[in-house]
């Protein structure tokens, strides 16, 4: 009896000790030439973001897909701010090819990032390029943002200053700057579910507290404008995702968090693809182009029999419906009338449906 009790335990113990929070490191952060995609969800799919747990399972499998993205990091001697981002450990993110217009046209913005290991082993925000009437500006951190401290497992609590401005002179009109501190929470650990994967995660909680301020020249006369700029984040981190896996972000005022954007690695996998291809599809090699498409959609394939066809679009409504002429080798279906963005075209089977996934230029 007392062998049989051991040897329930030992197990018990492995099981136990298999289950543990991962370690996440400045090597899980994104880094030179990281193309990673992301998908915009609505938040009204959410449900509930805010629990936590030890060895929690996170479902966020029916989130609602919008539209999808990109994120492009390349080491900063690759940017057109090399010059003054000298380090083979940062990296630079394009945001924008011009931001404003006429005289305050602001081209090729680009936040940057470091992977620093000294004072702090942290991923820190580092700075800002932007270009003026042709002339570069960068401006830096002069106290940096650490984003992540590292190593990061659970339970881990940190928290950091930081202080950014823009170059004060004559090259922009306007001056913006910010201070203030970061809290992060790590929280929970676990799984979490989105349309694209399953993985290990950690959950974590990070909010910044800032006061911006911008100054505007008016003649011989700065005139500044402070305001507060509290800012609140939901993610849930894994170990090869690079930027979170599942993120929720918003606004905070008077300790009220107003979400403004719920976003996911990757993309919806079910949308994006087939669902299934039974039988009486398999033979049919269902081809679509022009995709992305404008106006007429060719679909290619052989049908034994007419078959119904829906368009959905993102939030899972039928904007478009018709058939398939059977025997036919190539057919259209007019989406002129749609707006641009992502839809999906299903052909339901006697047993399984078809989702084909078209973008709408």
């Amino acid at each position: 009896m007392i062998k049989h009790i051991l040897i329930l335990a030992s197990v018990f113990t492995l099981n136990v000790s298999a289950q543990s929070p991962i370690t996440l490191s400045n090597s899980n952060m994104p880094g030179n030439n990281d193309t990673l995609r992301y998908t915009n969800a609505s938040p009204n799919s959410l449900g509930n973001y805010t629990q936590t747990g030890v060895n929690y399972t996170w479902d966020f499998s029916t989130l609602v897909s919008l539209n999808e993205g990109v994120r492009n990091f390349k080491n900063a001697l690759q940017t057109p701010y090399a010059f003054y981002f000298l380090a083979l450990n940062a990296y630079g993110e394009k945001i924008a090819d011009t931001l404003g217009a006429g005289p305050i046209s602001i081209t090729n913005y680009y936040n940057f990032y470091k992977k620093q290991t000294s004072p702090v082993n942290a991923f820190i925000a580092d700075g800002v390029g932007m270009t003026f009437s042709s002339v570069p500006v960068p401006s830096y951190y002069s106290d940096k943002d650490e984003l992540y401290k590292f190593p990061m497992t659970y339970p881990q609590y940190d928290s950091t200053t930081f202080k950014f401005s823009t170059v004060s002179n004559s090259l922009l009109p306007i001056t913006y700057s910010k201070g203030g501190y970061r809290t992060t929470r790590v929280d929970g650990w676990g799984t979490v579910i989105t349309p694209y994967d399953t993985v290990s995660c950690l959950r974590l909680i990070t909010t910044q507290y800032a006061m911006d301020t911008i100054k505007t020249s008016i003649g011989p006369i700065t005139v500044p404008f402070g305001f507060p700029n509290f800012q609140r984040s939901y993610q849930w981190m894994s170990l090869n995702s690079k930027i979170p896996f599942l993120e929720v972000t918003g606004s905070l005022v008077n300790d009220v968090f107003t979400i403004t954007q719920v976003r996911y690695r990757g993309y919806h996998r079910i949308m994006a693809n087939p669902v299934s291809i039974g039988p009486e599809l398999e033979e049919t090699n269902i081809g679509l182009y022009p995709n992305p498409v404008k106006d007429k959609l060719q679909v290619t394939g052989l049908f034994q029999e007419p078959k119904n066809f829906e368009v959905y679009s993102l939030d899972g409504k039928k904007v478009l419906s018709g058939f398939f002429k059977s025997m036919a080798t190539e057919q259209s279906i007019d989406l002129s009338g749609l707006e641009k963005g992502v839809y999906f075209l299903n052909i339901p089977g006697a047993a399984t449906t078809t989702s084909l996934r078209i973008v709408k230029e």
